[in-house]
């Protein structure tokens, strides 16, 4: 707002195949569209270098995994971790 990012979505993850999102909004920003928006654009760019956009999320993040039911995403793979 006023010229200032309120959400950003860069690559995380980078493979020769496949480039991961990050994405951040501010806090009073949230669940008002901001994340799907950025990732949508920062898919569209990734998809014109030929290469798949992919994004992840925990099982416990609402949030995120809001943006990708706007997306309309579709689950590709689940990840376990040992500690």
């Amino acid at each position: 707002m006023n010229g200032n990012a309120v959400s950003i979505c860069f690559r995380s993850r980078i493979t020769n195949e496949c480039h991961e999102a990050e994405v951040e909004t501010l806090p009073d920003f949230r669940g008002k569209g901001y994340a799907a928006e950025v990732v949508a654009a920062w898919a569209a760019a990734i998809y014109e270098m030929n290469r798949i956009p992919t994004y992840s999320t925990s099982w416990d993040n609402a949030a995120s995994q809001s943006v990708v039911r706007k997306l309309k995403c579709g689950l590709y793979g689940v990840d376990l971790s040992i500690y």
